[in-house]
């Protein structure tokens, strides 16, 4: 009897302790949602359901994107061999003589001119620029079929050159947007060591990786919402896109501010 009316005392403070830390759980998770509504209002929603419309559609433009870059001369160049030990080259420049150098970083609409620039389709890059003039575009991308490598650092990818001269002198059709981060500059030296200790990581590609990178808050309702297509969930899709880059989160995760 003594033995029973033990364990009856330690099942119910076991229970007690499941039921605080339930409601300890619920209380944060609560706290989130609220916070989410205050700070980003409608807006969260409004990305997301945008989002969501578009990957719908991602399978279509997915196809048309893989078929330019297994065909198309200007996108076939991001398979070739030399583009690492080029870009490698370049950056030790740079570092070299620092103070001649500064860089910059983008944002634009992924693929094409034509598709919308969503939080879940959006493509980076850098550019970096000697002496006060622009010098080089810098991206990692993915590679055509039968490539050395899944996924590449690139100089002056095309669709980069052409992208950021219309932002500057056309229409900007791209949606070309720097990336600013209050009154902080982008430091030349971190960012440029980052980049090539990202290259000696020897990462993959792989498109969905800035996944990771979303803002909290859109993280919260990427948990919440379900996808609107058959793909894997968004907590195997993080763990997927371990040790793999896409343009988004190679720039996301490799810039320094100061």
């Amino acid at each position: 009897m003594q033995i029973f009316h033990l364990n009856m005392k330690k099942d119910t403070a076991s229970a007690k302790h499941r039921f605080c830390r339930s409601l300890q759980l619920f209380n944060i998770f609560f706290i989130l949602i609220i916070n989410s509504f205050i700070f980003t209002g409608c807006s969260t929603n409004k990305s997301i359901k945008m989002a969501f419309e578009d990957v719908g559609k991602l399978s279509d433009i997915i196809a048309q994107a893989n078929e330019e870059l297994n065909t198309s001369p200007q996108e076939l160049q991001r398979g070739d061999p030399l583009n690492t030990s080029r870009v490698q080259a370049y950056l030790q420049s740079v570092l070299a003589s620092p103070d001649r150098y500064y860089v910059k970083a983008y944002n634009r609409k992924a693929f094409s001119t034509v598709t919308r620039k969503t939080i879940l389709m959006v493509h980076h890059f850098y550019v970096y620029y000697k002496d006060g003039e622009m010098e080089h575009t810098l991206v990692y991308t993915g590679t055509p079929r039968g490539s050395e490598r899944n996924g590449t650092w690139m100089l002056d990818a095309y669709s980069d050159v052409e992208s950021y001269n219309l932002y500057r002198f056309s229409d900007n059709s791209w949606e070309v947007t720097e990336l600013i981060n209050g009154k902080k500059k982008i430091n030349v030296i971190k960012t440029t060591q980052n980049i090539l200790n990202r290259i000696e990581m020897n990462y993959e590609f792989y498109g969905g990786s800035h996944i990771r990178n979303l803002a909290w808050y859109h993280q919260i309702w990427m948990y919440l919402v379900p996808f609107p297509v058959p793909i894997k969930s968004y907590r195997e899709l993080l763990l997927y896109s371990r040790n793999k880059d896409s343009c988004t989160s190679a720039v996301l995760e490799t810039i320094a501010w100061y």
